[in-house]
């Protein structure tokens, strides 16, 4: 036998009941700060690769397309069924967004410069490109300034593509303007990206 005898009593039990709550209280704290904000958002998911998205963001159905035309006018680069990222942020331009996030099919270069011609197009300047290292796939970043007089034209703007096993990313946002999501929520985006 042990010694020093331990009995069950009804103050035991409030206390075991008292570090329990305790613990799930913590645990669920743990658990809800690491998912970070925007974590209740919706999933996109397009040629069977997931993309987590912030909350409030709106996914479009699959045959909604959105492009951006060519100096010619041409359709230079689209996406359909984005999910758009702060949608209706200018009021005065209907079906305004600060960007949105879309995925598509092909080769990556290819589609790097499809995107920088409709991008330089849209907001009359050409981008600046930048290859950044990828844990895994390929990745391209293209940088504009916005050099067009037009309601709600933000400063700059960021196009991100990310290619993993022929299937591209395309992350394109505003920069700089009330609204916009940040680098931080971006890098976030691209780094939820996986195949179920």
């Amino acid at each position: 036998m042990l010694s020093g005898s331990w009995r069950w009593s009804a103050r035991s039990s409030v206390w075991l009941l008292a570090s329990l709550t305790a613990g799930l209280v913590l645990c669920t704290a743990v658990v809800l700060g690491a998912a970070g904000p925007g974590a209740a958002g919706p999933v996109l998911e397009r040629h069977g690769l997931l993309v987590r998205l912030p909350a409030g963001t709106e996914v479009l159905p699959p045959g909604e397309r959105l492009l951006y035309r060519d100096v010619d006018g041409s359709v230079a680069a689209s996406v359909a069924g984005a999910a758009l990222l702060a949608p209706g942020a200018c009021p005065d331009v209907p079906g305004s967004s600060r960007g949105f996030v879309g995925v598509v099919r092909g080769d990556h270069d290819e589609l790097v410069r499809a995107w920088s011609r409709g991008l330089a197009a849209a907001v009359g300047s050409a981008p600046t490109r930048s290859d950044v290292g990828a844990p895994v796939g390929r990745r391209t970043d293209l940088a504009v300034e916005g050099r067009l007089d037009a309601p709600c034209q933000p400063p700059r703007g960021h196009a991100s593509l990310l290619t993993r096993s022929g299937v591209t990313v395309v992350l394109v946002r505003d920069v700089g303007a009330a609204g916009a999501i940040d680098d931080a929520r971006a890098e976030l985006i691209l780094a939820s990206t996986g195949f179920r």
